[in-house]
């Protein structure tokens, strides 16, 4: 009879250790992974598509939170998170990641089956280009389309024709 008392005492003990809630300053409840920083601001700890962890930090947890005063204006947390899983979800590469120019017209080129073997070619060809311009390399997070402007450009200044053609949605 003791012991089933010692078990039923240890029971209510772990279950209202486990309703408890994590909440911030203001007595919110914090959702899994957000957290808040001893200077008020939020955190958000997620893991990307290459298994390394991620951090996001706002000022406001919701929209409707003001902001604290010589701060600039930013998304609120949420905002961020629900972004970011979407992006997760669908597969896209939050902020670009490491992917290069070089490695998104190669993704892009891989994309394209059944094609002819002039059309095969001609994207050897833009390929091999890239490969030998620094622009190749950059990040394509850290492209703008003034660089890649500049790049055809350049290499129409070189020869009389455009050696590849972009297409830009405006």
């Amino acid at each position: 009879m003791l012991g089933l008392l010692r078990r039923k005492g240890r029971r209510r003990l772990g279950k209202t250790k486990r309703d408890q809630k994590r909440r911030d300053k203001k007595g919110r409840i914090l959702r899994n992974g957000e957290s808040q920083r001893k200077d008020g601001r939020y955190a958000f700890v997620y893991t990307d598509c290459y298994g390394k962890q991620k951090f996001l930090y706002s000022w406001k947890l919701e929209p409707t939170d003001s902001l604290p005063t010589g701060c600039r204006p930013c998304l609120a947390l949420r905002e961020k998170e629900k972004n970011i899983q979407r992006d997760l979800h669908d597969g896209i590469v939050p902020y670009g990641g490491n992917l290069t120019v070089l490695d998104l017209v190669q993704k892009y080129i891989g994309q394209k089956k059944g094609v002819r073997h002039n059309t095969q070619a001609n994207y050897d060809f833009v390929i091999n280009i890239i490969k030998k311009e620094e622009f190749g390399t950059r990040r394509i997070d850290k492209i703008k389309l003034s660089d890649a402007k500049a790049l055809l450009s350049c290499k129409q200044m070189e020869e009389d024709t455009v050696p590849f053609t972009v297409c830009v949605e405006l």
